[in-house]
């Protein structure tokens, strides 16, 4: 057994152990070469010469991980000339074992390696040996001890080491060398005035009717200017506390106050905060010279809130023709129970963007109640003469002819106001419609069709995606006419107001077989609930792209597509514009006339769809359509005879409480 080691010149662990009879040829190293004693040269060491000093390194001492140890640091010293930041000295010794163990198990299998992984390694034993820190060149980048032209020259060099490994190191830099020492000297010097300011006791404070605390700060260090020539030790050193004043009444600072609403901080919490600064002091405040407990908070907070309510109420002036917006919804309260909150904005000239008037607490979410909420809302902010339009959400809780939120208001207002159904709102009751019909209903809170994809989609291969071939549908012509102008339509749109609003967008054009302008990447499912705006558009195209790698039935995949083609081609175009007000009843009559002709390709899903759209025709009634008037898709004489039209139908001029007006039928 020691006869064939010895003839091997290999040990078990894959060093060489060379005898008086070893030849040059015996002692070199599988791959490698000969062994070296030192690493030479002035370049950054390649893992050829890091490999040959490890092995004559472990053949003398035998200790492998001790040879790891020397061999990294014969390795950093080259780093450290070159002055490019590495990674740890554990993180080099972790990175050589790999290299062993590399060379090691082709060592091991020499004789059926495969061919292509021998020569993969030889042809990187003659490259760097990277142990560069990820941040090195920010590194070089942020040393303040280098000039710009020594940066840059480090920055080159080691670029280069990385690549061609033509440049090479000039020796050690004096100048740099004497501003490192420069700089250790200066941080030992801080450090002992540091232990000396310790003991120092601050001056006491004034006699105004404020308490003095002592602060902790950080200590801060001038460095020296980024020139070449060696400038004495020059630092300007603060004192480790600084003096700070503090009113007594310090939870009666605004923008304590503000701070604590904005985080949602509980009056024992900014209590707590305060007390904890006040301790932390050099010398710790007397607790009982401040107002500060969970009472005084509470008054101090409900009285800031008030002022700055009553300040803005002041500042408000409502705009001429002001449309007032509501909706409710149920929340958890301070003590986790539900309660019905409604939310009332106002907008129009001045407030484009909606002011928010108050957020109420309603018992339930009654047309009644949410009417007298409303109005009460109003009536507190003086815009009452100034509210000319409603705009809601079209549930029957809103719109009902006799119980309605939109009857009783008027009826509370004492007039009659324009009636803004909330186009979104129609249009996701329209891609509803179609889902139902098609994948049937369902009273989960979530799809179960959404969640398999949310659970899947870090196994999918997101580069392989289907795409629509509309080319052996029905109405083919007219589907490639609707496809050349939903493409033309989303390629122009560069402002988004919501991010799954561009989402879905580019999800259509990927169905579609075009690249989105921003390339082609898909965003990891979220939120799967069916309330959440646009879950249906985005998760039902992802799950069709993807339908071939999420191995469905052929059935739900013949569905899938149904509804892709749906959404591509006229849900996700109209539902876009929905919010143009001048643009609705041209789109509202547009997309009635594609549904009526998208028979021909899916009846059941055209009827769907139409039955809901037939019963929101908000903005195809006398009193809304005139906002045709001001879209530029039709013409002079469109408009013309449309206003021609308009003139001639009854003009009423009082309100009554008994009159059913303006509902769609």
């Amino acid at each position: 057994m020691e006869e064939s080691e010895s003839q091997s010149g290999e040990n078990a662990k894959g060093t060489v152990r060379p005898t008086s009879s070893t030849t040059r040829s015996a002692t070199e190293i599988y791959l490698v070469g000969q062994p070296a004693s030192s690493i030479r040269g002035s370049k950054l060491p390649t893992m050829r010469q890091v490999l040959k000093f490890f092995f004559h390194t472990v053949n003398e001492s035998g200790d492998r991980q001790e040879t790891f140890k020397e061999t990294v640091s014969n390795v950093l010293t080259f780093w450290n000339l070159a002055r490019i930041k590495t990674i740890s000295e554990r993180g080099c010794r972790e990175k050589l074992t790999r290299l062993w163990e590399h060379w090691r198990s082709l060592q091991k299998s020499r004789d059926r390696a495969a061919k292509d992984k021998v020569e993969n390694f030889k042809s990187q034993l003659d490259l760097l040996w990277d142990i560069g820190a990820p941040d090195a060149v920010e590194d070089i980048e942020k040393n303040r001890l280098l000039t710009p032209a020594d940066k840059q020259q480090d920055i080159a060099f080691y670029q280069d080491q990385r690549g061609e490994r033509k440049a090479i190191m000039s020796g050690n830099d004096k100048i740099f060398a004497a501003k490192k020492r420069k700089q250790e000297e200066r941080v030992e010097k801080q450090r002992s005035k540091q232990g000396r300011f310790a003991a120092c006791e601050p001056s006491s404070s004034d006699s105004r009717p404020q308490t003095s605390v002592v602060a902790d700060t950080p200590t801060e260090v001038e460095m020296e200017k980024k020139d070449t020539a060696i400038q004495p030790g020059r630092y300007t050193s603060k004192h480790p506390y600084v003096t700070v004043q503090l009113p007594r009444r310090i939870l009666q600072e605004p923008a304590l106050k503000e701070l604590a609403d904005r985080l949602r901080i509980s009056n024992n919490e900014i209590v707590s905060v305060v007390a904890a600064v006040l301790r932390s002091a050099n010398q710790p405040g007397d607790l009982s010279e401040f107002r500060i407990s969970r009472e005084t908070a509470r008054r101090a907070r409900a009285s800031h809130r008030r002022q700055v309510a009553a300040a803005q109420r002041e500042a408000f002036t409502p705009p001429p023709h002001a449309v007032v917006h509501w909706d409710g919804k149920l929340v958890k309260n301070v003590v986790g129970e539900e309660e019905h909150r409604q939310a009332i904005f106002i907008s129009g000239r001045g407030h484009e963007e909606g002011k928010l008037l108050a957020v109420l607490p309603v018992k339930d979410g009654t047309g009644l109640t949410q009417a007298r909420a409303t109005a009460r809302a109003i009536e507190d902010w003086s815009c009452a003469s100034n509210v000319k339009a409603l705009c809601f959400d079209t549930t029957s809780s809103n719109t009902g002819r006799v119980q309605g939120a939109v009857v009783h208001l008027e009826a509370l207002l004492e007039k009659q106001l324009l009636r803004l159904g909330c186009r979104r709102h129609v249009m996701e009751l329209v891609v509803r419609a179609a889902a139902s019909n098609i994948f049937g209903k369902t009273s989960a809170p979530t799809d179960p069709l959404f969640q398999t994809l949310k659970k899947r989609w870090s196994q999918l291969d997101h580069s392989q995606h289907l795409r629509l071939d509309i080319a052996n549908l029905p109405e083919s012509d007219w589907l490639s006419h609707l496809r050349h102008r939903t493409v033309s339509y989303l390629l122009t749109v560069t402002e988004w107001a919501r991010e799954d609003y561009r989402e879905a967008a580019e999800l259509t054009l990927l169905v579609l077989g075009v690249n989105p302008p921003r390339g082609t990447h898909f965003l990891r499912p979220g939120a799967c609930h069916h309330a959440r705006w646009m879950a249906k558009i985005i998760y039902y195209l992802k799950i069709y792209m993807f339908s071939h790698q999420l191995e469905l039935s052929s059935d739900l995949c013949v569905k899938l597509q149904r509804m892709a083609i749906f959404v591509s081609l006229l849900y996700t175009p109209a539902w876009l514009k929905s919010p143009v007000a001048e643009d609705a009843p041209v789109n509202d009559l547009q997309l009635h006339h594609e549904l009526l002709r998208y028979r021909a390709v899916d009846c059941e899903v055209a009827d769907a769809a139409l039955a809901v759209a037939s019963r929101h025709l908000w903005y195809l009634r006398s009193q809304t359509v005139v906002l045709s008037l001001c879209s530029e898709k039709l013409s002079a004489a469109e408009k013309k005879e449309l206003a021609t039209k308009l003139s001639c139908l009854e003009e009423t001029t009082t309100w009554s409480s008994n009159r059913l007006h303006g509902f769609p039928t």
